[in-house]
């Protein structure tokens, strides 16, 4: 008698069905799907905060810069021994005019300013310093004029003294905004006037603060509910004018 196994057929290995082969695939596929939905979300969101941070730190730069060198037009360091007339003598710069004593002058409307000028003294040793950072190291005081541009490169630029050279300070700006507060009655401030409106009214002894916007570009533009601009705005009162 032959043994009972020797009639048994082989069992052969069953495989996957190509319905079964196109489930797996699509699993697969949608797995992959929602890694790389992930992957990408978490890109975009890293390139946002950086452009953000970057966004931050030229406001906080642009703050930093504007709001010291505004905030110093017209000073000079020894105000009983010397008038701020003497100090600041009369000067025509390629970015306007200074009477005696005056210590900012700019161009343009409420729209957009095409300069904002400063001047003031420094004696040497003094952390007072223009808006390239420099202080002044030499044996006697020194006269410091800042003007601050918006270059079509949609940079804030910064030209020290003559204005020949102009130093890059932040970008992506659009426009830099700046309203004078004048004071027309009294030592307090009752408005605010626009470069070429203060010049035309012969107001500039009488400007006591600026209110500076500057128009940075959003790295959110376009996203829903973004606007294609962020405003930076600041008030800075005026040495030796409150």
């Amino acid at each position: 008698m032959r043994p009972s196994n020797a009639c048994a057929t082989p069992r052969r290995q069953r495989g996957l069905s190509l319905i079964e082969l196109m489930v797996a695939v699509a699993i697969g596929l949608f797995m992959l799907s929602g890694f790389a939905a992930s992957f990408v979300g978490m890109k975009r969101a890293f390139v946002a905060q950086d452009r953000l941070a970057a966004l931050q730190d030229n406001e906080r730069l642009a703050l930093s810069l504007l709001a010291a060198t505004v905030q110093a037009a017209g000073y000079h360091p020894d105000p009983f021994e010397q008038p701020a007339a003497e100090a600041l003598p009369a000067a025509t710069t390629a970015f306007g005019r200074f009477a005696p004593g005056q210590g900012l002058v700019g161009a343009g409307g409420s729209d957009a300013a095409t300069s904002l000028t400063t001047r003031y003294v420094v004696a040497p040793g003094q952390a007072l310093a223009d808006c390239a950072g420099r202080r002044n190291e030499g044996a006697a005081a020194a006269l410091v004029v800042n003007t601050y541009t918006v270059g079509a490169d949609r940079t804030l630029r910064c030209s020290v003294d003559d204005g020949a050279t102009s130093i890059v300070l932040v970008s992506q700006v659009q426009s830099l905004i700046v309203l004078y507060g004048v004071a027309v009655d009294d030592r307090n401030v009752d408005r605010y006037l626009a470069a070429d409106d203060v010049s035309a009214a012969s107001l500039w002894p009488r400007v006591r603060s600026a209110r500076i916007t500057v128009r940075f570009v959003n790295p959110y533009a376009g996203a829903p509910g973004e606007p294609p601009t962020i405003d930076w705005v600041q008030h800075v009162n005026l040495m030796n004018r409150t």
